[in-house]
């Protein structure tokens, strides 16, 4: 890795040093905030003016100002910018004027040195980073200092297809707030996508949707390719952690409608790719930082709650029988049932009081929903304590624990997704 100090056009740091990618960041709101620190390939700040050799004139004519800025954040991409710059230039220098904005947190292989060359043959601005990283942050500084009305998020590993930003762009011209590619959607398609990466994305995907209500009407709420009106993040208060920046923009933008593109997921160019156990760790803490801001984070806690009172109700009850003469073994299933109907009862007049479908019938069809998602519970209960005790040598009670934080993770999705799905 270069020093910063041999390099006179060289980044300086941003104010507020961060950690690796997936730590915390601060929030930003984008409007009226400077984009100090870091400046652009020809030493300039962010917002004042061209990169050498970009097509763009100069920020101070409001009229000159590009259509569409593509921002790109990038780590270690340096191999994949001349392809990705030539395939951006074929697909909008025939319909829209542009500029790529490249987001670099100082790369080892030089990505942010590589750019600034390719800056001579296109419109190309770069940020380097010193003190800062993380792909999140990356995009939120490209927002800030995008000049364009039109902004266009996408990797640098060639995996978003270029040839889609047309139709991301025309999607937007005709009124949402935001255009989402999509895996999902129609002509969309993961790609090579293992049966391994396809399970992380499914478990990703699900748990987003069970706790932040806003962004079940996206299809893929794991795509790093959309394109959004500036409008739409200008007084956004954004704090995200990790990589997944549409999440928190969905959750914490100005977006009353968004539509989807489809499109088919590549495979990466050259380079490795970014994902690793830090980063799934970074989405779980990213996804417990949206519902708590969201308010959801209430509805889950009343779930436990109401959750750990039906195990009071359970053990009382099989007391109560127990001392009464009853054997266990006709007890045991008795006090089950006391439980269930204490949490349906509970979870009614509380945890999902603004989703409780009205009527006897109604109100008989949630119950029935609930006991088959009580059940799968309790096999996903079981299944887990088996296998981390049989095979993974946990101790019982380890295994039975997290068995339990399974099966509530579970019970809570059934009952947000089908128990509970009249009057949604």
């Amino acid at each position: 890795m270069s020093d910063p100090s041999d390099d006179a056009r060289a980044s300086t740091a941003d104010p507020d040093p961060q950690g690796p990618e997936g730590g915390d960041v601060p929030r930003h709101t984008l409007r009226g905030t400077a984009v100090s620190g870091a400046v652009d390939s020809d030493g300039s700040g962010p917002e004042a003016g061209q990169a050498a050799g970009c097509r763009s004139q100069p920020a101070s004519d409001p009229e000159a100002r590009p259509a569409v800025t593509v921002v790109v954040p990038t780590y270690n991409e340096a191999d994949n910018l001349a392809t990705l710059l030539e395939r951006i230039d074929r697909a909008l220098s025939a319909t829209s004027s542009y500029e790529v904005l490249i987001v670099d947190d100082d790369s080892p292989d030089e990505t942010w040195r590589v750019g600034e060359r390719l800056a001579e043959d296109y419109p190309v601005r770069v940020i380097r980073r010193t003190e800062e990283s993380g792909l999140s942050t990356a995009v939120i500084r490209g927002f800030s200092a995008a000049r364009a009305e039109h902004i266009v998020v996408m990797d640098a590993d060639l995996q978003h297809p270029p040839e889609r930003l047309p139709d991301l762009i025309e999607a937007l011209e005709g009124g949402p707030d935001m255009a989402v590619g999509s895996r999902h959607a129609e002509h969309g398609s993961m790609g090579a996508f293992g049966p391994f990466r396809r399970l992380v994305s499914w478990v990703a995907d699900a748990l987003a949707r069970t706790l932040l209500p806003d962004v079940r009407g996206v299809s893929d709420l794991q795509s790093g390719f959309f394109a959004l009106h500036r409008s739409v993040v200008d007084e956004a208060d954004l704090d995200p952690i990790g990589y997944k920046i549409l999440l928190e923009v969905l959750v914490h933008g100005d977006a009353d409608e968004v539509v989807e593109v489809g499109y088919t997921f590549g495979e990466r160019h050259a380079g490795e790719s970014k994902l690793d156990a830090g980063n799934v760790l970074a989405y779980l803490r990213h996804l417990v930082r949206l519902i708590h801001r969201s308010g959801e984070s209430m509805r889950v806690l009343q779930f436990v709650v109401v959750g750990g009172l039906g195990a009071l109700v359970n053990l009382a009850t099989m007391y109560s029988l127990m001392q009464l003469g009853s054997p266990y073994l006709l007890a045991s299933p008795i006090a089950i049932e006391a439980g269930l109907v204490s949490n349906f009862t509970l979870n009614r007049l509380w945890t999902f009081e603004d989703r409780a479908p009205d009527g006897l019938e109604g109100l008989a069809g949630a119950l029935g929903r609930d006991h088959v998602v009580r059940s799968g519970g309790m096999a996903v209960n079981f299944g887990l304590l088996w296998v981390l005790v049989a095979v993974a040598g946990l101790l019982p009670l380890v295994g039975q624990a997290i068995g339990i934080a399974g099966a509530t993770a579970w019970n809570f999705m059934g009952n947000t997704w089908w128990t509970w799905r009249t009057g949604r």
